[in-house]
């Protein structure tokens, strides 16, 4: 295999970025975004580094019979290091200027799992927590594909540096074949049952890298293979539109991915690689000189792009203008480029070891060290001093306002500690014990997601005007599914219970459970009650409309201004579901309570973000903080919840 420059690749890193840059922008277009399947950039970026970085390893081996680690990690040091902590450098004033305190926490953690690569571990539990922010909104998100990329260089190197001990090519191939189908039958079994396990893992990435380590291979040992037939020269045309045509269509939510739907983007990418020839449009194309200059700034554009979009995005309580995407792009190939020229390029080719070493080090101690800072002086809270009188007794940090939401179902549990894990698994409390204690009384049992431990801490907090009722809670996800609807009918507390209410955030998983369960908790003589979905809001951001106002707005708050926003950006497919479950009821004869009646009042065009005395009633765009709940509770009990005659609200 020849290590002669390829233009061509560069034109395919241009590809890839473009693609991913362009999906992260989220274009709205038609009922998805424009480049829906960007994101598989990624993988191009794969099986491009697979096939680079193998031909490397495998002419070493086969010019000197030997490989060096050494050399190997300092050249990997040189390319990926240099342009990060430039990156992670300039955007710790933008964090320290933007970020909430729990929010700079879980960017500096970022920082450390990205210069540990271990990105990929980290995103995959930091987002799997219920309630995370946005992925969108994690400045550092984007770096767990450089952890995989350096996991898989842990290792394979190794790998081949073994298999080249068989000194046969054919059984080298055979064994990188076999490694290939492993990680791909891993792949797309984990991403059936587990996608975003399959989504962040080595292991169902690795098939990707190994196709263009078996390029490589091919390259090395079989330099002719299929190139010598003249239809060869129509295969690029034929895979270009392969690989535009999966970019284009290719939706995440609905791909099988990585697995089946990934593999026209790297079959595509490989035949774009193998069949490249200076005779035909497509590899002139992707060699002239626009697509070698962005492909060359791949690398810096793919790591400026993801937190300048973020901290855009974070500055904003409405959907990004073109005029905000044109700006943040612009300012991505600026930084791209300057990043470029005077670090990239120089402490990759130019500057010494001796300079080299030292110099990252001091970078990375740097970063490392506000990061523990971060972490050990609570996201440096005294940042936001000048904003106490506007927030007065609210509480701004919407991590800490979660954790407090939980607090009442904490103090009922006398033998766990009830947290935000709660919000979807259930309890040992919620399972076992019975929380009735008045034989007199009627039992009701709430069940749902987070939102049903919302109204339940708004009944709990007025239980002394519903002083009939008891209530408790069962957790559920938010798919209501049948081993959670099984394991339901043994639970004491529902046994127990008079009234069953249906309380969750609802979709159409749940709606469907809901429509099997009605008709058989009445036949076991319960009574049953489905409460609507609650006021939901819209913010790209997903800061709540709260903070924004006290963060962006100048000069003196008006309560009044923030409930006006709050109807504004009020979300429409909660209210969409409400109907649909106002219809269940009715057709069951139960009866429906509108959770969003207690929040908004269309006639006022308002929605109730604060209430009078000042206090939040919501910590984020759907859940409701404590004095929330304490007062929608009140409305409720107004609005004749929980009485014989049916309620008005």
């Amino acid at each position: 295999m020849s290590l002669r420059y390829r233009p061509e690749i560069d034109g395919l890193r241009t590809i890839a970025v473009i693609s991913v840059i362009v999906y992260h922008l989220k274009i709205p277009f038609l009922e998805d975004y424009f480049l829906s399947g960007g994101f598989l950039g990624v993988d191009l970026f794969f099986v491009l580094s697979g096939y680079l970085i193998t031909g490397i390893i495998l002419t070493e081996l086969e010019s000197t019979g030997r490989f060096s680690f050494t050399k190997f990690y300092m050249r990997r040091a040189r390319r990926i290091l240099p342009p990060l902590l430039l990156v992670m450098a300039a955007m710790i004033p933008l964090a320290l200027w933007i970020l909430l305190p729990s929010e700079l926490i879980r960017f500096g953690n970022s920082l450390v799992a990205a210069l540990g690569f271990y990105s990929n571990v980290y995103w995959f539990f930091e987002l799997g927590e219920y309630g995370a922010q946005s992925g969108l909104l994690q400045p550092f998100l984007h770096t767990w594909s450089l952890s995989i990329e350096e996991q898989f260089y842990l290792i394979f190197p190794l790998v081949l540096l073994a298999l080249s001990k068989i000194r046969s090519a054919r059984w080298m191939g055979l064994v990188l074949i076999v490694l290939l189908i492993v990680s791909f039958v891993l792949a797309q079994a984990t991403t059936y049952f587990k996608p975003p396990l399959s989504f962040f893992s080595p292991v169902s990435r690795a098939w990707e890298l190994l196709a263009g380590a078996l390029l490589a291979l091919v390259a090395l040992k079989r330099p002719d293979f299929l190139r010598a037939s003249r239809a060869g020269l129509f295969v690029p045309a034929a895979m270009l539109a392969l690989l535009l045509y999966t970019i284009f269509t290719t939706r995440l939510a609905e791909a099988e991915h990585p697995g089946l739907s990934t593999i026209p983007v790297i079959l595509a990418t490989c035949g774009l690689i193998w069949f490249a020839d200076p005779r035909e449009p497509v590899t002139r194309l992707l060699s002239t000189r626009g697509f070698v200059m962005i492909g060359k700034l791949s690398y810096s554009l793919y790591l400026w792009h993801y937190p300048i979009f973020a901290f855009g995005r974070l500055r904003s309580i409405e959907e990004p203008t073109w005029i905000a995407m044109t700006s943040w792009v612009v300012l991505t190939f600026a930084c791209a480029w300057a990043g470029y020229a005077l670090i990239e390029k120089p402490f990759r080719f130019r500057v010494s070891t001796r300079l080299f070493i030292p110099t990252l080090a001091c970078f990375v101690i740097g970063i490392v060290g506000f990061s523990f800072a971060s972490d050990r002086f609570a996201g440096f809270p005294g940042r936001y001093s000048d904003l106490a009188e506007r927030y007065g007794e609210n509480q701004f940090d919407p991590d800490l306002m979660s954790e407090e939401s939980m607090s009442i179902l904490d103090q009922l549990a006398v033998n766990e500690t009830i947290g935000r894990w709660n919000a979807g698994k259930r309890s040992k409390h919620g399972l076992e014990d019975i929380w009735y204690t008045d034989p007199e009384k009627k039992n009701v049992l709430l069940v749902g997601n987070s939102h049903s431990k919302d109204l339940f801490n708004a009944l709990y907090l007025n239980r002394d005007k519903i002083p009939d009722y008891e209530f408790a809670r069962l957790a559920y996800t938010a798919d209501f599914n049948q081993p959670e609807i099984e394991e339901m009918f043994d639970v004491p507390n529902f046994k127990e219970a008079d009234v069953v209410v249906f309380a969750p955030k609802y979709r159409s998983t749940s709606i469907d459970a809901v429509k099997q369960l009605v008709p058989r908790l009445k036949d076991l003589g319960k009574e049953v009650i489905i409460v609507g979905n609650t006021a939901e809001f819209i913010s790209p951001s997903r800061m709540s409309i709260f903070d924004w106002y006290l963060l962006r707005h100048k000069g003196d708050v008006d309560l009044t201004e923030i409930n006006k926003l709050g109807y504004r950006f009020e979300a429409v497919e909660a209210q969409v579901y409400s109907r649909i479950l106002a219809e269940i009821a009715d057709t069951n004869g139960v009866k429906f309570y509108d959770r969003r009646a207690l929040l908004c009042d269309d006639e006022a065009r308002t929605c109730t973000l604060v209430r009078e005395d000042g206090r939040r009633t919501m910590y984020d765009d759907t859940h409701w903080t404590l004095e929330g709940a304490e007062l929608f509770g009140k409305r409720a009990v107004e609005a004749g919840w929980f009485q014989n005659e049916q309620p008005s609200g």
